[in-house]
């Protein structure tokens, strides 16, 4: 009895232990397809580094050029992202179905967790990339203003969000 109970918190505890990284992941909330925050920020307000494309153009008075030039950056982190979730995915998955086997096998848990801990890294590595080519687009002022915008929201409740 008390082997199965340290099984079945050994277990509890590692599935507690993914769960967070899983929410980070898709900034907190899921929409239908899983994806949150990331999903709404590329479609609806025109990239994770920018909430309302249309008020960061005027708050940072950015040229049309840069627009254009920022949603391309924005496009091809999003490409480069879905490739990431695509492998992502099915290791989550594979890790779901491992820890509901009646004899979990903690060797292989303890590698497929190395294996989506070294995805989710490159994954918030190409977020960090893609601020850093935003920001090659900026003028030194635009940066700094963007910097205060920064610091504005981390002010707020809930913080700065996932891309800022």
């Amino acid at each position: 009895m008390k082997k199965s109970m340290k099984l079945i918190t050994a277990v509890a505890a590692v599935f507690l232990l993914a769960q967070p990284s899983l929410f980070a992941e898709r900034g907190g909330r899921m929409s239908d397809d899983g994806r949150g925050h990331e999903k709404r920020c590329m479609k609806e307000r025109g990239g994770p580094l920018f909430g309302d494309p249309g008020r960061m153009q005027k708050d940072l008075g950015l040229t049309d050029a840069q627009m254009k030039r920022i949603a391309e950056i924005n496009r091809d982190h999003e490409k480069k992202m879905l490739d990431y979730r695509e492998k992502l995915a099915p290791k989550e998955i594979h890790l779901e179905r491992l820890l509901l086997e009646d004899s979990v096998d903690m060797d292989k848990v303890r590698a497929l967790l190395r294996e989506i801990s070294d995805l989710r890294m490159e994954l918030q590595l190409m977020r960090i990339q893609h601020r850093l080519e935003i920001e090659k687009v900026l003028t030194p002022e635009q940066k700094s203003k963007m910097k205060q915008h920064r610091k504005h929201r981390m002010m707020k409740p809930g913080g700065p969000g996932p891309g800022m």
